[in-house]
């Protein structure tokens, strides 16, 4: 594999992108490289997903053009196809559950003021009335 100077961006060199864009009730997006996951991310991070995919296949050149998936898939998708664990909360300390439950509200929060999608807020404000945030 190859690395190009920032001078060598105009082709993609034979290497692509796939993207399947978001339905409802996806939470995750996957990007896999060689069969393998690479990056796991919130589906709000679609469009930077695939943008820097598409980065990605212009700057390198390897022996054979390489193929990037970036896939949309609700929880029960990613814990089907092994991106996700089944036991992903499973033996957690206080702390740390502590910890995981911030981040998922921040997440949500975050996501009620920025996100275009209406479901996406919905299922956000949602989530927040279910773990007692909201009344």
């Amino acid at each position: 594999m190859t690395l190009l100077s920032q001078h060598d961006l105009w082709g993609s060199g034979g290497n692509s992108v796939v993207a399947l864009p978001p339905s409802p009730g996806d939470v995750f997006v996957i990007t896999t490289l060689f069969g393998r996951a690479v990056t796991v991310q919130p589906i709000g991070d679609f469009d930077h997903a695939v943008s820097l995919a598409k980065s990605f296949t212009r700057h390198i050149r390897p022996a054979r053009p390489i193929t990037i998936k970036v896939l949309c898939l609700s929880l029960q998708e990613a814990q089907a196809m092994g991106f996700v664990p089944d036991d992903l909360f499973a033996n957690l300390a206080p702390a740390e559950e502590a910890e995981l439950r911030q981040l998922v509200v921040d997440a949500c929060r975050r996501a009620i003021l920025n996100s275009p999608d209406a479901a996406i807020r919905n299922d956000a404000m949602n989530l927040l009335i279910n773990m007692g945030e909201l009344k």
